[in-house]
């Protein structure tokens, strides 16, 4: 690997390629893209789920996966997630 790259082949011209810990900016910059695009998709599942009355959490405290899998269940059965 040449020493004006990262080990994904990013160039890094100066220092200002690189983060305070050492890594390379855009690796940095692409995997936290990857994170909130996983964010946001997993939020849009969750708010699919709670409208269909699905809950995961009672007054702030989060119900037990049995439970939310029991909600699925149920919800599943009375045809809230039909798509036609």
């Amino acid at each position: 690997m040449p020493v004006n790259q990262c080990p994904q082949g990013h160039e890094i011209r100066t220092s200002a390629d690189r983060d305070n810990g050492g890594y390379c900016r855009r690796c940095r910059s692409e995997r936290e893209k990857r994170q909130r695009i996983g964010k946001s998709a997993a939020w849009t599942v969750v708010r699919a789920f709670e409208s269909a009355g699905v809950q995961f959490q009672h007054d702030g405290v989060p119900v037990e996966p049995a439970e939310v899998v029991r909600q699925l269940t149920e919800a599943y059965a009375s045809g809230a997630f039909d798509t036609h």
